[in-house]
């Protein structure tokens, strides 16, 4: 163990730390030879938690473990991992050092399971499955998805589709693959741990499968929404509907979209958090007032903090960071993009209710909106900001993941294959969206807070040793180096840029979220906020369980998530520092570990 101390350049706050023996995660990035700060990958016992969703306790009955008594929590461990479907868990004492088992994520070889509660809809014979791309492609004009809070005036528009929800409602009963009952239990089978990889494909024991928290995340909802909205217009003998979008990345658009707020209207749901029905979406929601964070006094301030979300989630240079990283069947930790764990995320949580458990969140019809505009992000993405998905290794290969493929029933009842490549253009899935406001996020690039006092001798705070558990009220500081290269050029390029690299365990059952600050000297956190460069942002949980199935026995989660630093570092005039100095301060959790911090050059190939 090694005990180092460090005073950042330009007369940043220092910070010290151990570093532990360790093994970094693997990654598709490129690491640092020799991190300042990074994981102990030692071993750990799985644990379990018991997720149900209107459990007085979502996270209860977890086994004590002698290192969570070091720690100071109860169900944590040390930062060993294996995989379980992408998302690593506790691992034994004598497991080894993690390696990414790649699995190419068919129909063929994940199931799904009904269990505890849980029926798996849409069930289907292998013989009777059809491929996306034998069927006919789409004729017609383009369908086109609008805004969902400019379609309220369209009174015809909103009787189809709320004729066509309503329609859906009316096959719960049926058993039809189309009704809205066995739609939003698709998500919860996905999404709460009722599929299962194989043994035979992951090569390990059959493990369980989540489209979250991977590559897949995108894909996988765009194929999703595409067969429901497919539906909706086969139900009213439409084939021109197009689902609304709902745009919470314009300022006209951070409200729930009056659409969905008629208590009389199949597109209701009592069950989301009331107070937030009528207001401004906070994309930045927590109790900030609690961690010295600044606070917006008026909507205006919370839309431009909102802008400036949106515009950190955008504006990433690699497939890597925006989509995340391939799917494992064993060995890494899951890697969420920032396309997932920015204001999708968010939005999640401030809508609360079904929305606000992945277990329940297809039953409410504003996810269908939601994510409609999770996809406008991608295409937006890739067509107005002209960047480009997958290209070579980064996902796997580029192969592994355009030919992951997953079955759904499309508006005839017919059972559907269809892979990644078959949904990268929504032009030849038959539809676009309607642009009629300014992309203001566009313009929202952050910049050096201002007021900050930078002490000639900082104090130094106190050692910090990996893992460590975070605390609400309690900031925790490190610091890290820039790998060379980058400081040798004067910063990082588009093609590799510099991240911020966060290895943390979580309780999946439980919101967690924490804010990540650059180069902002102790004391000075309440200076800073989102639209300032040294706020690098912040990772957020979205829970699972709920839903019938309820999270049947999860354990831990290890994640990995990359925070980009191109941009920062250049704006803050840091471009050849050697370090970085970097505050971690929880909003949001009682389970949550950091594994490690480092720094890395990120490319997709």
């Amino acid at each position: 163990m090694v005990v180092l101390s460090f005073v950042s350049a330009r007369g940043m706050a220092s910070s010290s730390f151990i570093v532990l023996p360790s093994t970094p995660a693997a990654s598709a990035c490129l690491p640092l030879s020799k991190p300042v700060a990074g994981g102990g990958r030692q071993g750990r016992r799985r644990l379990s938690c018991k997720c149900k969703a209107g459990d007085d306790d979502l996270a209860v009955r977890r086994r004590l473990h002698r290192r969570d008594v070091l720690l100071g929590l109860t169900g944590v461990g040390a930062a060993g991992a294996i995989n379980l479907g992408g998302l690593a868990l506790a691992a034994e004492p004598d497991s080894v050092p993690a390696t990414c088992v790649t699995v190419p994520v068919t129909d063929k070889v994940i199931r799904c399971v009904s269990a505890d509660g849980f029926n798996c809809p849409g069930v289907y014979r292998p013989e009777d499955v059809v491929d996306f791309s034998a069927l006919p492609p789409p004729n017609g004009p383009l369908r086109v998805r609008r805004p969902a809070h400019l379609v309220a005036a369209d009174a015809e528009y909103v009787r189809k589709y709320e004729a066509g929800v309503r329609m859906m409602r009316d096959l719960d009963a049926s058993g039809d693959p189309r009704s809205f009952k066995s739609q939003a239990a698709i998500h919860e089978a996905y999404c709460n741990f009722h599929y299962k990889v194989t043994a035979a494909a992951s090569r390990t024991p059959e493990i369980d499968f989540d489209v979250h928290f991977s590559s897949i995340f995108a894909p996988w909802h765009r194929m999703y929404i595409y067969f429901f909205e497919r539906i909706i217009g086969e139900l009213i003998g439409d084939t021109a509907f197009a689902l609304p979008y709902w745009n919470w990345d314009a300022p006209d658009g951070m409200m729930l979209p009056p659409i969905f707020n008629d208590a009389s209207s199949p597109l209701y749901d009592a069950n989301r958090d009331q107070a937030h029905v009528t207001a401004v979406m906070d994309l930045n929601k927590g109790p900030g007032a609690e961690n010295d964070l600044p606070l917006c006094t008026d909507d205006a301030c919370v839309k431009e903090n909102n802008l400036s979300v949106i515009y950190r989630q955008m504006a990433v240079d690699t497939a890597l960071q925006f989509h995340g990283n391939k799917f494992c069947a064993g060995g890494t930790p899951g890697s969420p993009g920032s396309l997932e764990n920015a204001a999708h995320t968010a939005v999640h949580i401030w809508v609360g209710g079904d929305m606000g458990v992945l277990g329940t969140a297809g039953r409410d019809p504003v996810f269908y909106s939601h994510h409609a505009n999770v996809d406008r992000m991608w295409h937006l993405w890739t067509t107005t900001l002209g960047n480009q998905d997958f290209l070579g290794a980064g996902a796997g290969t580029e192969d592994d993941w355009r030919d992951t493929s997953f079955v759904f029933y499309d508006e005839k009842r017919r059972p559907v294959r269809i892979s990644v490549r078959d949904v990268l253009d929504a032009g030849r899935l038959g539809y676009t969206y309607e642009e009629k406001e300014t992309l203001e996020w566009r313009d929202k690039r952050p910049k050096p807070a201002t007021g900050i006092d930078r002490p000639a001798r900082p104090s130094v705070p106190a050692a910090l040793s990996f893992p460590v558990a975070l605390k609400k009220g309690r900031k925790e500081y490190v610091t890290v180096e820039r790998p060379e290269e980058a400081r040798a050029s004067g910063g990082s390029s588009k093609t590799a840029p510099e991240v911020l690299v966060v290895d943390v365990t979580i309780d999946p059952c439980e919101y967690a979220k924490f804010d990540v600050l650059v180069n902002v000297p102790k004391g000075q956190e309440a200076r800073v906020g989102p639209q300032d460069s040294e706020f690098a942002g912040s990772f957020e949980n979205l829970p699972h369980g709920g839903g019938d199935g309820g999270g049947r026995g999860m354990g831990r989660l290890t994640l990995t998530y990359r925070f980009a630093l191109r941009e920062l570092v250049e704006d803050l005039g840091c471009d050849q520092d050697r370090r970085l100095d970097v505050t971690l301060i929880p909003r949001a959790g009682e389970m949550v570990v950091v594994e490690g911090v480092r720094v890395e050059l990120c490319k997709d190939s």
